[in-house]
């Protein structure tokens, strides 16, 4: 179903001409940036459980970004949201992907994904882990809500604000998928799901991004794309990123996963994916044992929103020649991810 309304719209969207590619701090920017952080991490959202009712208001505000972006629906009967059962303490329930799209003008069956996930663990009454995992952040007295700033709306603010980069630049050869999963938190739920619906082989590259808005430390400011060895996605970035802002970033900004005993290729939404060939990586800038990772401090003032912005425009920038179409990342040998 998904993938034939992809189909239907790409074939039914008229190609029109292309336009200079937009500045990156024109739209991608710390303010921008932290408005967003500050919506979806407000106190409102409740930590936006998968399936809650305060997550999928989350979901509507995602959807209706992306519409104000000039993005068309991705779902099924022209619907930003694809639906996805699960199940939680014994009981059925539903949650939505959210989903978009940038139709590809003359590469139009070949798509580049962005994603990230929206979804965080809810409250201490939702939190399996605040159980047993000790709180080591120092949140107020009564604070009940994971607000989840870092993990994941600095990743979801990324995804927007690409929306809106590419929108205005309009010179997208190829297709350009916008994915914010839900589910992430029980177990890459949504984005297992939504793996399923997509016809793989048209998949070119896709790029996760989760907690991009806080640095491994204060010197090492870099972000890292797990599993880099599995594909030369790392290399298209930074060759593309020092050929269009020689100077501006480190000649090797996205660094290789210092983490691997962490697992992080496996745990993030782009695993799926990479199951079935897909060079599929996420970029992460923050330490995986972070202080404030699932606590309840992980709130908007601790991000460096300057940095969010960095990490945003050099995926704006390094995926210059995924979107127009010039270069195509290796793909992945399934075999060797799990070896």
């Amino acid at each position: 179903m998904v993938r034939c309304l992809f189909l239907l719209l790409l074939l039914s969207m008229t190609i029109s001409s292309s336009a200079q590619l937009p500045p990156g701090d024109s739209i991608i920017n710390a303010k921008a940036c932290k408005q967003i952080v500050e919506m979806l991490a407000a106190d409102s959202f409740l930590g936006r459980f998968t399936g809650s009712e305060k997550g999928e208001q989350a979901a509507r505000y995602i959807a209706n970004e992306f519409r104000k972006a000039g993005c068309a629906p991705g779902g099924p009967e022209s619907s930003f949201f694809i639906p996805f059962p699960f199940y939680w303490k014994g009981d059925s329930m539903q949650a939505n992907n959210v989903a978009a799209i940038l139709p590809g003008k003359s590469k139009p069956h070949q798509w580049i994904i962005f994603s990230a996930h929206y979804d965080h663990v809810g409250t201490k009454s939702t939190n399996m882990m605040a159980l047993y995992m000790p709180e080591l952040g120092k949140p107020e007295k009564n604070d009940t809500i994971y607000n989840g700033a870092n993990d994941n709306a600095s990743g979801v603010s990324a995804l927007i604000l690409l929306a809106r980069y590419f929108a205005k630049a309009n010179n997208n050869e190829r297709t350009l998928v916008f994915l914010a999963f839900s589910g992430e938190e029980l177990g890459l739920l949504g984005s297992q799901q939504a793996s399923l619906l997509m016809n793989h082989d048209s998949i070119m590259a896709m790029i996760n991004m989760d907690m991009l808005g806080v640095p491994i430390s204060r010197r090492n400011k870099n972000p890292v794309i797990t599993g880099s060895g599995y594909s030369d996605l790392q290399i298209i970035l930074n060759n593309r990123l020092n050929e269009k802002l020689p100077g501006e970033f480190d000649k090797n900004y996205f660094r290789n996963d210092p983490f691997k005993s962490e697992n992080l290729f496996r745990r993030s939404d782009n695993y799926w994916f990479a199951l079935r060939g897909v060079p599929a990586h996420t970029i992460i800038a923050t330490h995986p044992r972070n202080k404030f990772y699932h606590s309840l401090n992980d709130e908007p003032a601790t991000l460096d929103y300057e940095l969010l912005a960095k990490n945003i425009k050099a995926v704006a920038i390094g995926s210059g020649s995924l979107s127009d179409g010039t270069q195509t990342p290796s793909r992945i040998n399934p075999l060797k991810i799990n070896e």
